[in-house]
């Protein structure tokens, strides 16, 4: 590649590969109209031949206006000279062509009949560019003669992918253990059709696969070498298994001490107990088998010691490799399925769409370069050469490797030189923002490297001289500005294109304007309250200059300044709340514009609940689940009301069967517009401060879904379409969020949203946050590159040494930083006069302490302390960052007079609001409702411990109702008294550091729900997603502590022995997902339930009766089981309790245990479920036998069960096993069913 010159756009020549790097601002489209009209004046090509090529609808609309109007105006200017203005474009071009000879009248006539004949210009977003070269030339493109636009194809690949399920997973010739392994796995259709969806999105991508995925399947071998082993090792461990535990114990002075303690040893001779003694050992062997393994002990004995041996050592270390290598050749088995699938289900989707004669947007661009590839049909590219012999590609940086093979294919190949058509490649690769749309950066630098030559624009007509003199400043600190070998900043000027002046009389202020994030006494502010703080400033910055622009002393093109003149940049959806919700506080309007799809927001989720309602209102969940969405507005304790009125839930009921009644007779657009009026949905939505947002969006998805159901056949398939759509990381033009408001407003836009656009005033408060989005999706293939920049999807993971797991990271990780520092670029690029930024440190709990390193690590921060570093350097734990000062004073020293002004975070001033409206409503406070009579009712075991509580100090009345109570029933807090001197400290990762409190107690219970207890892989995805769905409030830790902490606890706990009066102790480990249930529901009816018959049917059989406070129960008794699971033949209630009750083992014996259990009236609570699950197995289980079957009811405190704590008597702590007799199980059952206790 050489040197880039500066762009002549009148004088470069018209002919080979030439690529045109701009910078934002600097006249691309401009340029564009240059090279446009010389090619038709000078080349005397016509606007059918001229190709022009971009990449949004939107673009190509302005980009055909702004051609039109060039060609108007040039013709004007040859007319009629006096006429150009101060635009030097005509005169230039004007110049250049009569400079060659050219006459006036041969370019008006040319000019004239370009503007005739222009609706047929060549000017197509990509996908239209194809389906042209295909349509127009269909016997060299070997295409049928007609084919329909399909807008979405996701339901035939899912089709496709459902099948290929069918056929090889679940089908009757499915291998069985396969299967298994595949569920064990989380793998299902819809995860097989994101893997499908994300290949054909890169089809040039080279697809790296594990060395023995194409050797024979040796399972057969390897099981067998495996049975072999586990033979072995259980015949010596009977009479072995002493001295093993002894050895080991005597050896505990020569091995790491951070892996070999006396409880982590007996607890995997414990675990080798329960594999070697189990008949079907667990398909994943615990991990901590391995301390008995020579390798182990070899690499963790300490240095100059000699490692124990044992006999035994080596048969465990040969089963341990058994079993790897078994489950080495599963997984092998697995990638051969998948490399099948990603054959078969493309080609099934291709047949589908031949055989329905269909054709989609990607289908376009596939199609055309495989004809012009794949096929040998060198004919079909001179076709396309000569229908086109001009090609203009414009943001050429959002390429891919497709459509750059297709345009070199056709333009480059073979190369030609300058005598070559010519082929403009125009771009920016700074505002390369767009890789989840899978646009490849590496293939822009491919294509520059093979272009003849590169010019830059140097003249950014965009910004006012001061403002491009600080980005100047600021993007040439160093020469690696953008983390990205081959990507410089070039320095720009102020180009003559006049700008509306910003006269601000107020004071002077720089053109950027950099406000250092404040500190407390204790040091810089936690992340969440600096972003308060940014957004607060921000907004009563917005907020004082509308004020002076109000009394006339902010001006633009000497009107006052308005709303809609300023812009918030942001790069999340909650970043845009939190600035909406700041602007709001003062009065300040503000609209959303965001690329964001409708399908991936809670609005596309609360209308499925709605529509999933419509078509079966007869199931209390689904109706329930509609109630509780903003369309309904109804908080939890108004459903419980409702739910327990009877004449009231039938009428909804009745109400939600017309609605889907109508939806079948007349249409989802129809039933849809009755249930916004029957409901009151605007209304209510309107209330809200995002009430336009929300609404706006309803509407949105109602039109989707009315367009999608013109070719569904059922309103069962366009509720799946629907899903699909949530689930689908696909969206486009149609999908993206719409503008809610169409007055003159602050705009809140997304980086990505903003990208082409400007605005006189720009802020960009959260720019400092040096959090990196978390790469990879957990799908196999990892996306990436090679060392020749090629696309590469990687499925070596875990079974092949050519794969490097630290290596790929660190790749993501430096791809991920390269693409934020241009979203950086972009957002500091959008201002026309004035940029806010916000920089500096803020502060996080890293290990139980403060710390500032993330903040320090931002990629702002890069741009002024990234000198001769890479991103490995820059990410590497081991190097030094700056401190907070530090950090301060490279950022004061960017300050320049007039041009960047560096200054703390300004305090927030005492402002008064702007004016209301004439429009705005006066307030008034709404009425409360009146209370629902109460008739029959669903109780729980929270409401009935909520009664004992309360029994002391209010008696109840003979007949009072047992009274709903909100919220559910988790897990309380305890305050233990504190200790006087703790054993040991808490180490920084230690689950009972975890927080307390309700929404801590749901995080728990979901990380369980959500493992898988047999696969210890999905134990730190579990602990990730439960915080996710449920932070701990406040969450005393950064997220990375808190996932540790949860996934230390699911490890404790799930590998902890539980003696349960079984012949085998209970290991969680060991049972696999078709052993339990999780969240059983149950109702138990209760005609005529009585606080005093239940005490005296608990008394006689000498249970612990609380002192209950309600009259009568009229209803049903309604609660969820954490846990139902079988072991040895026995069935299981399991509740997890996170209470915290100190951080001693002794504060989890049985003593402590009990007197919790007794303090929330746990044993009712056991013996409520224990009927549950007795009920529920007569039902199911033919013979239940209480004796033979029931294993009682489990409480595990999860703070305090962990392997390596034991009471006295060698039981584990954290453990309460309750086995209520038959006998009380049947009286109890007779009492809920109205006979008199």
């Amino acid at each position: 590649m050489t040197a880039p010159q500066a762009l002549d756009v009148f004088g470069v020549p018209l002919g080979g590969v030439r690529l045109i790097e701009a910078s934002a601002g600097t006249g691309k489209t401009w340029a564009i109209c240059g090279l446009y009209l010389r090619l038709l004046l000078e080349r005397h090509c016509t606007v059918q031949q001229i190709l022009v090529v971009t990449f949004t609808n939107a673009a190509t609309a302005e980009l055909r206006e702004r051609l039109r109007q060039r060609l108007v105006d040039t013709l004007a200017g040859l007319e009629a000279p006096a006429t150009t203005g101060a635009d030097p474009f005509v005169p230039r071009l004007l110049a250049s062509l009569q400079a060659q000879g050219a006459e006036p009248a041969d370019l008006a006539a040319r000019l004239r009949a370009a503007l005739l004949s222009f609706d047929e210009a060549a000017i197509f977003t990509i996908h239209g560019f194809c389906q042209r070269a295909l349509a127009d030339t269909p016997l060299a493109a070997q295409m049928p003669l007609v084919q329909d636009l399909l807008a979405d194809d996701s339901a035939l690949l899912a089709e496709a992918v459902h099948d290929f399920w069918r056929r090889h997973v679940a089908g009757p010739e499915a291998d069985p253990v396969l299967t298994a392994h595949l569920l064990e796995l989380g793998d299902s259709p819809a995860r097989w059709l994101q893997l499908l969806q994300r290949q054909l999105a890169r089809p040039l991508a080279r697809l790296l696969w594990p060395d023995g995925i194409d050797g024979p399947d040796d399972r057969a071998a390897r099981d067998a070498r495996l049975a072999d082993a586990l033979a072995a090792a259980r015949a010596a461990w009977p009479a072995q298994r002493e001295a093993v535990l002894a050895l080991l114990l005597d050896s505990l002075p020569r091995l790491h001490a951070a892996y070999y303690k006396p409880a982590l040893v007996q607890a995997a001779v414990a675990d080798w107990d329960a594999v070697l003694t189990d008949a079907s050992p667990p398909a994943v062997l615990p991990a901590n088998l391995a301390l008995l393994a020579t390798d182990t002990l070899d690499l963790r004995t300490k240095k100059g010691q000699t490692p124990p041996e044992h006999p035994f050592f080596g048969l465990a270390q040969a089963l341990l490799d058994a079993a790897t290598a078994s489950t080495q050749a599963l997984q092998l088995a697995r990638l051969r399925l998948l490399r099948r699938l990603l054959h078969d289900g493309a080609e099934q989707q291709r047949a589908a769409k031949r055989a329905q004669r269909v054709v989609a947007f990607d289908d376009m661009l596939a199609n055309l370069h495989q004809r012009l590839h794949d096929y040998g049909a060198p004919g079909l590219a001179a076709a396309l050469r000569q229908r086109f012999p001009a090609a203009l590609i414009d943001e050429f940086q959002d390429t891919d490797p497709l459509q750059w093979a297709v345009f070199r294919r056709i333009y480059a190949d073979p190369p030609q030189g300058e005598a070559g058509p010519p082929l403009f490649l125009v771009g920016d690769p700074k505002q390369a923002i767009y890789s989840f749309r899978h646009a490849d950066l590496h293939t822009y630098l491919q294509a520059r490297s093979e272009a003849l030559a590169t010019y830059t624009l140097g003249e950014n007509q965009r910004a006012v001289g001061p403002l491009i003199s600080a980005l100047n400043t600021l993007f040439t600190r160093h020469g690696n500005a953008f983390l990205q070998p081959g990507l410089r900043y070039h320095p720009v000027t102020e180009g003559a294109k006049p700008k509306p002046p910003l006269v601000d009389a107020t004071e002077p202020r720089a053109a950027l304007q950099v406000w250092t994030l404040p500190r407390s006494r204790s040091g810089p502010l936690p992340k969440l309250q600096a972003r308060q703080r940014a957004a607060a400033t921000c907004a009563a910055e917005i907020a004082r200059l509308l004020t002076e622009a109000r009394a006339g002393r902010i001006t633009l093109a000497g009107r006052p300044l308005a709303a809609g003149h300023i812009a918030v940049l942001v790069r999340s959806h909650s970043q845009g709340s939190a600035m909406r919700q700041a602007l709001a506080t003062l009065g300040v309007g503000s609209v959303e514009l965001s690329q964001a799809s409708v399908f991936h927001g809670p609005d596309a989720e609360e209308l499925e609940r709605v529509l999933a309602a419509m078509l079966q209102p007869g199931r209390d969940g689904l109706l329930k689940a509609a109630l509780a969405t903003r369309w309904h507005g109804l908080e939890a304790h108004a459903i419980d009301a409702l739910a327990g009125d009877e004449a009231a839930w039938l009428d909804l009921v009745q109400r939600y069967a017309r609605h889907g009644s109508q939806w079948r007779q007349r249409g989802v657009g129809v039933v849809l517009q009755q249930w916004r009026q029957s409901e009151q949905v605007a209304q209510r939505l309107l209330a809200a401060p995002d009430g336009a947002r929300r609404l706006t969006n309803l509407l949105h998805l109602g039109e989707l879904l009315h367009q999608a159901s013109a070719t569904l056949p059922s309103p069962e398939a366009l509720l799946r379409w629907l899903q699909a759509q949530r689930d689908s990381a696909r969206g486009d033009e149609a999908t993206q969020l719409r503008l809610e408001s169409d007055q003159h407003l602050v705009q809140i836009v997304t980086i990505h949203k903003s990208k082409g656009l400007e605005y006189p005033i720009v802020f960009c408060p959260f720019l400092w946050d040096g959090r990196l989005a978390p790469g990879g999706d957990g799908l196999d293939g990892v996306p990436g590159h090679d060392d020749d920049g090629q696309a590469v999807l990687d499925f070596r993971a875990g079974l092949d040494a050519g794969f490097d797991p630290a290596a790929a990271k660190a790749q993501a990780k430096a791809e991920a930083a390269a693409e934020t520092l241009r979203l950086v670029y972009v957002a500091l690029t959008r201002a026309v006069h004035r940029c806010y930024l916000l920089a500096g440190s803020y502060s996080m709990q890293s290990f139980g302490h403060v710390s500032t390193t993330e903040s320090a690590r931002s990629l702002l921060n890069w741009l002024l302390l990234g000198d001769g570093l890479q991103a490995a350097d820059w990410f590497n734990p081991k190097r030094k960052v700056a401190t907070p000062s530090e950090l301060d004073a490279a950022w004061t020293r960017l300050a320049a007079p007039s041009v960047v002004d560096v200054s703390p975070l300004p305090a927030l001033p005492a402002l008064a609001l702007p004016p209301a409206s004439d429009g705005d409503a006066p307030l008034q406070a709404l009425r409360p409702p009146a209370p629902l009579p109460r008739g029959w009712w669903i109780g729980s075991f929270s409401q009935l411990a909520a009664s004992a509580d309360a029994e002391a100090a209010t008696p109840p009345e003979p007949d009072s109702p047992l009274q709903p109570r909100a919220g559910a029933d988790h897990d309380s807090t305890v305050a233990p008294a504190e200790p006087d001197a703790p054993a040991t400290a808490l180490p920084a990762q230690d689950v009972l550091r975890f927080p307390r409190g309700t929404e801590a107690g749901v995080c728990v219970h979901t990380a369980f729900e959500l493992a898988d207890f047999s696969d210890p892989r999905t134990w730190p995805a579990a602990a990730t997603q439960a915080l996710q769905r449920h932070p701990p409030q406040p969450a005393g830790a950064e997220p990375a502590a808190l996932a540790a902490m949860l996934q230390g606890m699911l490890a404790d706990v799930l590998t902890t022995p539980l003696p349960v009066g079984t012949a085998r102790p209970l290991q969680l480990q060991a049972i696999g997902n078709r052993q339990r249930l999780v969240e059983l529901e149950f109702h138990l009816p209760a005609p005529r339930l009585s606080a005093a018959a239940l005490a005296r049917t608990l008394a006689a059989h000498g249970w612990p009766a609380p002192r209950l406070g309600f009259g009568q129960l009229h209803g049903y008794l309604k609660g969820f089981i954490d846990l139902v699971l079988q072991h040895d033949g026995r069935w299981f209630v399991l509740d997890w309790k996170s209470n915290h009750l100190g951080d001693r083992p002794a504060d989890y014996a049985d003593a402590a245990l009990q007197a919790a259990m007794a303090d929330h009236h746990y044993p009712l609570q056991a013996l409520l479920y224990s009927l549950a699950l007795q009920r529920w197995l007569q039902h199911r289980l033919p013979g239940y036998r209480h004796d033979q079957h029931f294993g009682g009811a489990l409480y595990l405190f999860v703070r305090g069960l962990r392997p390596g704590w034991r009471q006295a008597d060698g039981m584990p702590t954290g453990v309460q096993l309750l086995r209520p007799s038959a006998a009380l199980l049947a009286d109890l059952s007779a009492l809920l069913d109205g006979e008199t206790a």
